[in-house]
């Protein structure tokens, strides 16, 4: 399953910035490219909270398999339309919308299917090998993309639909049933169930809102670095050496994500990792130095996987195994809602303010953030009741998360209980 999703997360990477190029190309308007991108993230969000109920209703292997594999139908269509020079406007902008629903359907899914066959012991580094993953695909997928657009744009069509071939077979070779399914309520009254539970509780409520506000922070970044360029001739290295440290930074993150949530306590990590995001957003803002501004970019980027890991892993233990899907899907639809917000707002901002107070106040939010996240997890991380946590099997689960208390009613229940799933999605929009 890691490495089926690994060359696919590969392949959507490239496919995420050939849509808006093909877009722009085609039509020679830059707002067509920004409608290919924006499908792409409605398509994300339409699908979120259905595919939550979906991960925790049906067969995991069932809904990875499909899923994939009509994938891997979208692309080879669009390949071959744009093989034909036949490929419209109102097509490329179908495809992105449709391949953002079916990315943002397998997330639940593929997490659901993880916490089956991981021991809760080793959640922590799972969770930190799939941030590695998506960074390290952040970096390659996009250059891959690039050198085939140099080319021809329908190899990257042709590329993204073959690993998703290779995702669909991986998934075929996983157990069947991969985590206990159950039936139940109406789609919409089951996804409302989800997140209900998760702003019921503190500690949940804080992470939507953590993974909200420090997405809208990143995504608004590259506007940041734009302004912060000097205009001269090397402006254009300076911006894209900045821009490589984000995901260099990220990368290192995923790598010290899983010692760090061993050895740290999760209310002093997650304060703490939110604290030096705010600092090195400080520092950017003071610094003119592009090596040192490069630095300080790293070092808040590597926050964002350590924070992700701990959020995700208490998340997990802390869900009731039925609703895991939902409260996943849930998070997610909280924490990408408005996200797209944020070039936009960085923007305004820097005009109507300068650069140094716009980074100061998105550095004064995310510390206000690592303040309120301390006092919550601290206050109800702990004292939240954990439901029973079955040990992984490929078939029926068994066993109870270590910490749990093992009463011998809690450990008849442990043999029904179900899977979970994590936060983070393993493709830009999925």
């Amino acid at each position: 399953m890691f490495g089926g999703e690994a060359a696919s997360a590969f392949g959507t990477s490239a496919s995420i910035i050939a849509l808006p190029v093909v877009a722009l190309q085609a039509s020679g308007d830059v707002r067509e490219a920004g409608l290919a991108s924006t499908a792409l993230s409605a398509g994300v969000l339409l699908a979120r909270l259905p595919a939550g109920v979906f991960a925790d209703r049906f067969d995991r292997r069932v809904l990875l398999l499909g899923g994939n594999l009509l994938g891997a139908a979208i692309l080879g269509t669009l390949a071959w339309v744009q093989a034909r020079d036949a490929l419209s406007l109102p097509v490329l902008t179908l495809a992105a919308l449709l391949l953002g629903m079916v990315g943002s359907a397998l997330s639940p899914a593929e997490n659901v299917a993880i916490r089956s066959f991981v021991h809760p012991d080793l959640l922590a580094r799972a969770l930190s090998l799939i941030q590695a993953r998506t960074a390290a695909t952040l970096i390659a997928g996009p250059a891959a993309g690039g050198a085939l657009l140099a080319t021809q744009p329908v190899w990257v069509f042709a590329l993204d639909a073959a690993t998703y071939l290779v995702a669909a077979v991986c998934m075929a070779a996983l157990p069947s049933r991969a985590g206990p399914v159950g039936g139940g309520q109406p789609t919409l009254k089951a996804a409302c169930e989800g997140v209900r539970f998760l702003w019921r509780s503190p500690f949940l409520r804080y992470a939507a809102v953590n993974a909200a506000v420090l997405n809208l922070v990143f995504n608004g970044l590259l506007i940041v670095v734009i302004a912060s360029a000097d205009g001269g001739a090397q402006a254009g290295l300076g911006i894209g050496a900045q821009t490589a440290a984000i995901g260099a930074g990220a990368l290192g993150g995923s790598l010290i994500a899983a010692p760090a949530a061993r050895r740290l306590p999760a209310a002093r990590g997650i304060a703490l990792s939110t604290g030096v995001v705010a600092v090195a957003l400080v520092g950017f803002a003071t610094v003119h130095d592009s090596g040192a501004a490069a630095f300080l970019l790293a070092l808040a980027s590597a926050c964002g996987p350590v924070l992700t890991v701990l959020l995700a892993t208490a998340q997990m233990r802390m869900t009731p195994a039925e609703l895991q899907g939902r409260v996943h899907s849930g998070t997610g639809f909280l924490a990408q809602a408005i996200s797209p917000l944020g070039p936009t707002l960085v923007a305004v901002s820097t005009h109507a303010f300068g650069l140094f107070p716009t980074v100061l106040g998105a550095a004064l939010l995310v510390v206000l953030l690592a303040l309120v996240g301390g006092a919550v997890t601290a206050r109800h991380l702990h004292a939240s009741p954990r439901p029973d946590t079955p040990r992984p099997t490929e078939s029926a689960p068994t066993g109870l998360t270590p910490g749990e208390p093992t009463t011998p009613s809690q450990q008849r229940r442990a043999g029904t209980s179900r899977a979970g799933d994590q936060k983070p999605t393993v493709r830009n929009y999925r």
